[in-house]
């Protein structure tokens, strides 16, 4: 029987000494300034709608996540049972990031595509239903810096096969789950993928802002009344964009999108 990673990298997640960010006894691979760890985010809902998709998993969601599968395998839990406990410990726990996707998703409508009361709802007693991932599964560092886009992970030839042995998998078990990236970049390399046949065009959306806090005075105007002057380094086009298409193509009566 194949060894799934988890089983290989529990040994280290289990030892006295705790894991930390960018522990080299997690070190997956490498290739020159780029280097790519372990941390437990294979789960994947089977029962997805929504996917929504950052770029990597960043040094604090490593962190958290290694240290959540630690305890519960200390405490018996299976390889199986791990892994689903630390997908949905890690769906956005911070503020504001959760506030800022649940603001954007009921300004889309998603709750009412999905019939929810709430799209908060998606955080928790609906959390089945949404997919957190990322189009590198594994976190990704570059020198002493989180990856952030560069190099291309598309040309890069490791990332690449990253991309595409892991991220492809997920589109592969999700086939009717719509894929929405988290920021342009991401939205970027999901439309690649629709050039390249891996996606079709009908399961990907862009327009949604990163929910960073950087980002929140932006997405206070976009879901807002936008009475005042459009702020600095904020675009409304492609989030109107979005959500229109999204809203034409999922809340197909006027009395839904009203």
């Amino acid at each position: 029987m194949k060894t799934t990673l988890l089983e290989k990298y529990a040994p280290c997640l289990c030892d006295a000494k705790r894991p930390q960010v960018r522990d080299p006894r997690l070190l997956m691979d490498a290739d020159g300034d780029v280097e790519i760890y372990y941390a437990p985010f294979e789960y994947i809902h089977p029962d997805a709608r929504i996917v929504l998709v950052g770029i990597t998993p960043g040094s604090t969601q490593m962190l958290d996540a290694n240290n959540e599968a630690r305890d519960a395998l200390q405490s018996g839990q299976s390889f199986a049972d791990v892994l689903q406990a630390v997908k949905s410990s890690s769906v956005f726990n911070d503020e504001p990031l959760r506030t800022n996707l649940i603001r954007q998703f009921n300004h889309w409508g998603f709750h009412k595509w999905l019939r929810l009361s709430n799209s908060a709802k998606l955080f928790s007693t609906a959390s089945h239903l949404m997919q957190t991932t990322s189009l590198l599964r594994y976190p990704v560092f570059v020198r002493d810096s989180e990856y952030r886009g560069s190099p291309d992970m598309m040309r890069h030839p490791l990332l690449r096969k990253y991309l595409l042995e892991y991220f492809v998998t997920e589109v592969e078990e999700l086939p009717d789950a719509l894929f929405i990236g988290v920021g342009p970049q991401v939205q970027r390399v999901l439309e690649h993928l629709v050039r390249y046949q891996i996606l079709k065009p009908d399961r990907v959306l862009g327009g949604l802002v990163h929910p960073a806090d950087n980002c929140t005075y932006r997405i206070n105007y976009l879901v807002g009344d936008r009475s005042g002057p459009i702020p600095s380094r904020t675009y409304p086009a492609p989030y109107d964009e979005g959500r229109e298409a999204f809203r034409k193509r999922f809340l197909k009566t006027r009395r839904n999108i009203e």
